[in-house]
C-alpha cells in the first residue's frame, strides 16, 4: 500500500470516526433526558416542604417517582414515622382519572345547616355520624364516633368546613374533588383529600384530617 494511499485510509477512518460519534451523541441525550425526568426532591414536585396544621407540624422527609407519578412522604416534626403521604398519578383518560376519586353527588339523609349556611346530611351507623355536603366540584364528608358529637352532630363537620374555607381548599380549579376525613387519628392514613385535573390525579392521605386537609390546601397544583 503506497503513502497516499494510508493517509487516505487514515482520513476515511477517522472521518467514519467522527460521524459515528456525532450519531452516537442523541442516544446520550436521550438518556440524560430520561434522568431528568426523575423526581429526587420535594422542589421537583407539587407537594409543599414544610406544613403547619392545628395539632402538629409536618416535613417532606423524601420523594421519588418521575414528574408525571411521585410520592412524597411526611413525618411529623421531631419523629421518623411516616403520619402522611402526597402522590401525583397521570391516568391514560379524564374518565380513568375520575373514577379514582370517589366523588360523592347529593346523598340522603336528615339535613343540617353549618355555621356558613351550607346544607349538609346528617346519617348515623355502627358508632359513628356521618356528615356530607357539596360545595363547587368538590365533596366533603365528615366522620366522627358518635360520643364525640352527640349533643351537635354537626360540630367536627363544622370544624372542618371552616378550615377549608379558611385555607381556601375548595377554591382550587378541579375537574372534581373529595374530601373523606374522621374527627380522632388514623393509624392506617384513612384520612384523604383527592382531586382530578383532566387526567392528573393528586391526592394526599394521613392520620389526621387537619394536617392532610393543610397539606392539600398549600399543594402548588
Amino acid at each position: 500500500m503506497d503513502f497516499k494511499r494510508k493517509v487516505k485510509l487514515g482520513i476515511a477512518t477517522a472521518t467514519g470516526a467522527l460521524v459515528l460519534g456525532l450519531v452516537a451523541v442523541p442516544s446520550v441525550n436521550h438518556v440524560l433526558h430520561a434522568a431528568s425526568n426523575n423526581v429526587s426532591s420535594v422542589s421537583q414536585t407539587a407537594a409543599p416542604t414544610n406544613v403547619k396544621a392545628t395539632n402538629q407540624t409536618v416535613s417532606a422527609k423524601s420523594a421519588s417517582g418521575t414528574k408525571s407519578n411521585y410520592s412524597v412522604k411526611y413525618v411529623k416534626a421531631g419523629t421518623n414515622a411516616t403520619t402522611a403521604t402526597y402522590k401525583n398519578t397521570d391516568y391514560n383518560t379524564k374518565s380513568d382519572a375520575k373514577n379514582q376519586v370517589n366523588y360523592l353527588g347529593a346523598t340522603q339523609g336528615d339535613t343540617v345547616k353549618l355555621d356558613n349556611g351550607e346544607t349538609a346530611t346528617v346519617q348515623g351507623t355502627m358508632g359513628r355520624i356521618y356528615v356530607h355536603w357539596n360545595t363547587g366540584n368538590w365533596s366533603v364528608t365528615t366522620i366522627a364516633n358518635t360520643e364525640d358529637v352527640a349533643k351537635d352532630p354537626a360540630k367536627f363537620a363544622n370544624q372542618v368546613n371552616n378550615q377549608i374555607q379558611k385555607q381556601d381548599l375548595t377554591d382550587k380549579s378541579v375537574t372534581n374533588g373529595a374530601v373523606t376525613v374522621y374527627n380522632q387519628s388514623q393509624s392506617g392514613q384513612a384520612n384523604t383529600v383527592k382531586w382530578q385535573k383532566a387526567d392528573k390525579v393528586s391526592q394526599v392521605q394521613g392520620q389526621q384530617a387537619n394536617t392532610v386537609i393543610k397539606i392539600a390546601a398549600d399543594a402548588k397544583n
